[in-house]
């Protein structure tokens, strides 16, 4: 019986007539309940508790039949409703709300305006980053559904849009968590995309740097993107961003960057190419070298960690110049049993 309630049936009626001379009353009731969430803790809880069709209203606003009854600016408001209500827990109770599908498909039919809508783009890549790591599912889903060159391209024509690609490029590294999808993006050419995209030191536009080298990192678990990278020569690449990030990084503000790059280079090292590179491209000695000047420094023990990883995976394996399994050196137990393995072993002359 409460004034949220009250107006999410307005509105639940509203969605079921869909007739067009509602749309003024549709935006009224929305901008009613939008206030109501911002202003009242009470209400998120109440529209998102158990039992509640809060959820299920909202969703039933965004789909596509009412691009027509309201226009993006209502879609827009909408969407701004449904970010307003995910916050700790709730987004996964948009999921179990069939909320990812919904989503997608507002996605795909807004794609097909020339330009898109940039602000429903920007809100549509973001509650899909938002609630990506809840549905484990959603990288299949967005490529059935036909979705997930939707992102990329919006990527590729706006490079310079630093407001729009950031969510775009979090909603990829959410599809990047599936192999094949990965395989398809790498195809798509988002590998030498990012590259575009990340680069030498600079204060600007830190956020995407990361979130750009996260979505790379995941690509390039991909054997066939690592090797791709590999072809393109991006080893060196990746070892000159990472040594000019640490020579200009001096107060350590950016140490989740520089362990973006080396998350970048570890993946490619997993295939034989990639470690071959790293050794070709003086890596051993670059990562031993900055790892050095890192030691004194515990914040910077995951890069020192990451480092000491890479390095020993690619370091050359030989064999220990021993001609026996018998070490050289021979250590007195406390207690020698007198019979048994240990004692024959003891009683072995030196040679």
């Amino acid at each position: 019986n409460s004034r949220t309630m009250s107006l999410l049936s307005q509105l639940e009626k509203i969605n079921l007539d869909s007739v067009l001379g509602e749309a003024d009353n549709a935006r009224y009731v929305t901008s009613k309940i939008l206030h109501l969430v911002q202003s009242q803790e009470k209400t998120r809880k109440e529209m998102t508790s158990k039992g509640s069709t809060g959820i299920e209203v909202i969703l039933s606003t965004l789909e596509v039949k009412h691009f027509n009854l309201c226009g993006y600016e209502y879609i827009v408001f909408i969407l701004s409703l449904s970010f307003m209500l995910l916050g700790g827990r709730r987004a996964s109770v948009l999921v179990t709300k069939g909320g990812t599908q919904i989503l997608l498909q507002l996605l795909l039919t807004a794609s097909k305006d020339c330009p898109p809508n940039e602000e429903l783009m920007v809100l549509l890549h973001t509650l899909l980053a938002k609630i990506g790591p809840k549905d484990k599912k959603i990288g299949m889903k967005a490529r059935i559904n036909g979705a997930l060159n939707v992102s990329l391209n919006l990527v590729k024509h706006n490079l310079q849009n630093h407001r729009l690609i950031l969510p775009c490029l979090q909603v990829l590294r959410v599809y990047s968590t599936n192999s094949v999808n990965a395989v398809s993006l790498g195809k798509n050419g988002v590998v030498e995309l990012l590259f575009k995209i990340i680069g030498p030191f600079s204060k600007k536009n830190t956020s995407l740097m990361k979130v750009a080298l996260d979505t790379l990192a995941a690509l390039l678990k991909s054997k066939t993107n690592a090797r791709r990278a590999v072809d393109r020569g991006y080893m060196q690449v990746l070892l000159t961003i990472y040594v000019d990030w640490h020579h200009h990084d001096s107060r350590h503000r950016y140490m989740l960057i520089r362990k973006g790059v080396l998350q970048c280079i570890k993946s490619v090292t997993n295939i034989k190419l990639g470690r071959k590179a790293f050794i070709d491209a003086n890596g051993m000695k670059i990562l031993y070298n900055t790892s050095q000047e890192c030691l004194a420094v515990r914040t910077l023990d995951p890069l020192v960690n990451t480092s000491s990883l890479i390095m020993r995976k690619c370091f050359p394996k030989n064999r220990l110049p021993l001609p026996t399994i018998k070490s050289a050196f021979h250590f007195q137990l406390p207690v020698i049993p007198a019979s048994g393995p240990v004692a024959q072993l003891y009683n072995l002359p030196p040679d």
